[in-house]
């Protein structure tokens, strides 16, 4: 057999084994405190001293030769028995009672104040059972004996209430009690603790939804762009070599741009606008009859919105409003602020003068994508609308909470 070395002796036992050589008293520590099975195991750790204490009783009985004078035989014997019952009865009532207490299923107060009396209600039980404080008598005769009878009784009651009443006390479990609040305390700091990682696992899981979603949107816009290009570049070569130049302009200040913001949450509300102004430059160089407006406050342009949603939002009008219609088209992308039922809200919306609800139907993958990432970003805070315009065309907004910094986001 292998014997441990002195690295071994240094470890911690097994949990199991812990409790198994711990003995009953180990085995309750593992249990909520006042349970029914926290209570089995309790009682089983009282047996063992119980039977040695009943012993302890017994010796000290055969030991005494006869009750001193004056006192009455059976009384005198049945002090034993009648002390060993208080002890028990101090034990067990008030603990059975806070696990009967605690299997109400109260709030917490009302719980605890139900199983501090309950214990105060064992150790007047159990007083009430003492022998000792039953110390009267019929009265000798004459009148002195009488009142020295009745000054001894009250001498004996002071006595057994400075003994006895603190002892009950200790055996009715405020050990029991100071580990119930420890143990609740440090439940409620447990489970705090597992909503806490709950919810950053529910965190990260729409985050990773997230970043799915918005890595549809840049393929999406990049196809697009090159199929406008590679259509230029076959009907007028000047024009599509100027698409080019743009195209190379607006890739190289937006695509590292657009990969940092697929991996966060929340970017600044004027990044957003640039990458908007540099891809309607893009469009306006393919389609000479497209005029583009990005009107953005200055005190806006720090606020943290969702990354792709407002070019998305472009790209959509450009696809289904612009392109299929003749003529010469007007995009307009403006970011407001406004009151709503005394909450400040951010609008942005993009509004053209295209075909309007013949061609787009609003249920394309960026406006898909929008709503869900609304949703889980803002749950019924933020909306996206879709509303046609008098004069024609489609206005697309946006509506969400206004937060000043990024430390809000």
């Amino acid at each position: 057999m292998e014997q441990p070395t002195s690295s071994d002796i240094e470890h911690p036992l097994p949990p199991g084994l812990a409790s198994r050589l711990g003995g009953w008293s180990a085995r309750a520590q593992q249990y909520p405190v006042f349970g029914k099975t926290w209570y089995a195991y309790r009682l089983r750790a009282f047996r063992a001293p119980m039977i040695v204490f009943a012993l302890v009783l017994a010796l000290v009985a055969a030991l005494v030769p006869a009750p001193p004078p004056g006192v009455d035989t059976l009384r005198f014997w049945f002090t034993f028995p009648a002390i060993w019952l208080m002890v028990a009865i101090a034990l067990a009532l008030g603990r059975g009672l806070a696990v009967l207490v605690r299997a109400r299923g109260w709030n917490p107060r009302r719980e605890a104040a139900g199983i501090v009396c309950a214990l105060l209600l064992g150790v007047l039980v159990a007083w009430s059972l003492t022998p000792f404080v039953r110390t009267g008598g019929q009265p000798a005769n004459g009148q002195a004996s009488a009142e020295l009878q009745a000054e001894q009784a009250r001498d004996n009651r002071i006595v057994n209430l400075a003994i006895w009443f603190p002892v009950l006390v200790w055996l009715a479990g405020p050990f029991d009690l100071a580990a119930y609040f420890r143990q609740r305390g440090l439940l409620r700091e447990a489970a705090l603790q597992a909503q806490a990682e709950r919810y950053k696992h529910q965190r990260n899981e729409v985050e990773v939804k997230l970043a799915v979603l918005a890595s549809q949107v840049e393929p999406h816009f990049l196809f697009n762009t090159l199929s406008g290009v590679r259509a230029a570049m076959l009907s007028d070569p000047d024009r599509g070599i100027l698409m080019i130049d743009h195209l190379i302009d607006y890739l190289r200040s937006t695509i590292p741009q657009l990969r940092a913001d697929r991996a966060s949450t929340f970017v600044a509300l004027g990044s957003q606008c640039d990458s908007v102004r540099a891809y309607l430059g893009v469009i306006a160089a393919r389609m000479p009859r497209l005029h583009a407006e990005v009107a953005c406050a200055p005190e806006l342009r720090a606020a943290p919105i969702p990354p792709l949603m407002l070019i998305s939002l472009v790209e959509n009008a450009v696809k289904h409003g612009i392109e299929p219609k003749k003529g010469p088209a007007t995009i307009r992308v403006a970011a407001a602020c406004r009151e709503v039922d005394g909450m400040r809200m951010l609008e942005l919306s993009v509004s053209d003068d295209g075909v309007g609800f013949c061609a787009a139907s609003g249920s394309g993958i960026g406006l898909s994508n929008i709503r869900e990432r609304l949703k889980h970003l803002y749950g019924g805070a933020a909306a996206l609308a879709l509303r046609a315009r008098e004069e024609g065309g489609v206005v697309a907004s946006i509506t969400l909470p206004l937060l000043e910094t990024m430390e809000e986001a």
